[in-house]
């Protein structure tokens, strides 16, 4: 997901789990469709599959599974993922309880359940960055023997590509997000631009011309937490920068990760084109000054709509547009992903009932309303090609949304993702606060990383 939270230490300590970096690809140079990653699945067309562990998708919809009662922990602050899921009971007869919590506290959730050997939680949510720690560890089921491989084609290649890690499933595919690029078309026509910027050279020339009248160009996620992790990757990425080596090493302190933090501070300090309030914010916080008009550019997630069209939460209704987000030289853009699934605990004793869970929450029938009803973006594909629900969309940002999903990049997945982040932002807004320099700033991220990594192992 997309807020941030600071790792526990002896958590990772006592997980002990190997550092295994799957390497990641460069950005797209070219709109082309991103091909979804292919499981080393032995599950055939339409097949049934079993895994060693008794999980048979065959037998998803075995009326013996009714009457089980299975729990699910998740990210739902305001109670409406519970809501929706509730018709899966409806639907099968199988009990589902709904933990909501706060998507700060899933993780430490997650992982004391694990250490403790708990079987209360059969499912839980799974942010694409703890994809390589929860395989690893042992914490979550290992689907790619599970689930069959002409399933897996429904889904969007974003969402597929969040949950797996080296070929493998970790999770069912929950949602696809990624960030995105709005605008304030009306400032920027009155600065006399027709367009938004599609190079991140273009974006820094034109915010120059913005700034003015206490209203900045843009306003960013970059208080010191995964927030600006995002913000980051998406940069470096664009920078033709990259955070694996050819070996699969980490690599944090490339040319474009250079090249793409010193544009960052940049844009911060030296063009004071950027509110320097960005220091001390989250996506929301950067939502509410654009909608606010104080800022004309920005980059988050979805669901900035229909908010921002709506008179008593915005002063720029029907002024702003989203779109891809700039990229440079022969990278047409590229932006970092919040896509994440629900994956089955090792611990739980009702896999079989929790497997089944998994099969209705990937179809429509929870996937539509999770859009229609609460704004997120489904991870199975036909919904988006579909003329009833694009002619519903009142946003008409359903297209441009999908057009994004393209270019999606994964912040780096592996066992010490947790860890080695919070080291690797700091030393990032360092640089942002003229602490360091950006070159210094990600050596000495580098070496705290490899110190923690061997700590760790």
């Amino acid at each position: 997901m997309r807020k941030g939270i600071g790792f526990a230490k002896v958590l990772v300590a006592a997980l002990a789990f190997l550092v295994v970096i799957v390497a990641c690809s460069p950005a797209p140079k070219q709109a082309a469709e991103s091909e979804s990653p292919s499981p080393s699945s032995s599950g055939s067309s339409g097949g049934s599959t079993l895994d060693l562990n008794g999980l048979d998708w065959s037998k998803t919809d075995d009326p013996g599974l009714k009457g089980e009662e299975i729990t699910i922990l998740v990210a739902d602050p305001d109670g409406t993922a519970a809501k929706l899921m509730s018709k899966f009971t409806e639907d099968t007869g199988i009990k589902l309880n709904v933990i909501g919590t706060d998507y700060n506290s899933l993780y430490p959730r997650i992982t004391t359940a694990a250490l403790s050997n708990s079987s209360e939680i059969d499912l839980v949510e799974v942010d694409t960055i703890w994809a390589g720690q929860f395989l690893e560890g042992n914490i979550v089921e290992d689907l790619t023997d599970v689930v069959p491989a002409d399933y897996l084609d429904n889904f969007t290649p974003s969402s597929l590509n969040s949950v797996m890690y080296n070929g493998r499933l970790s999770s069912m595919p929950y949602f696809s997000s990624t960030k995105h690029f709005y605008w304030n078309k009306k400032l920027l026509s009155e600065a006399g631009f027709d367009a938004p910027p599609k190079t991140w050279t273009e974006f820094r020339e034109m915010s120059k011309a913005l700034t003015k009248n206490g209203v900045y160009a843009s306003g960013w996620s970059w208080k010191q937490a995964e927030s600006l992790m995002c913000d980051f990757v998406g940069m470096v990425y664009a920078f033709g920068g990259y955070f694996f080596n050819k070996d699969g090493t980490l690599n944090v302190n490339s040319e474009g990760a250079v090249k793409a933090l010193q544009y960052m501070v940049d844009i911060l300090q030296t063009d004071k084109t950027v509110d320097p309030a960005s220091l001390q914010w989250s996506e929301n916080e950067v939502k509410e000054a654009f909608a606010a008009g104080k800022i004309a550019m920005m980059s988050n997630w979805e669901g900035m709509y229909p908010s921002l069209n709506d008179p008593s939460q915005s002063q720029v209704v029907d002024q702003t547009d989203v779109g891809l987000l700039p990229g440079e030289g022969d990278i047409v853009s590229v932006a970092v992903t919040g896509s994440e699934g629900i994956g089955i605990m090792k611990t739980s004793q009702h896999k079989q009932a929790a497997l089944a869970f998994l099969k209705w929450m990937s179809s429509r029938a929870f996937q539509e309303p999770n859009l229609t009803e609460r704004g997120m973006y489904p991870s199975i594909q036909e919904i988006y090609e579909d003329p009833e629900v694009i002619a519903a969309d009142k946003t008409n940002t359903i297209e441009k949304i999908m057009e994004q999903f393209k270019y999606g990049e994964n912040r780096p997945n592996g066992p010490a993702y947790v860890e080695w982040s919070d080291i690797l932002t700091g030393e990032v807004f360092k640089a942002l606060t003229l602490n360091k320099d950006p070159q210094t700033a990600l050596d000495d991220a580098a070496k705290g990383i490899a110190e923690a990594i061997a700590q760790a192992q």
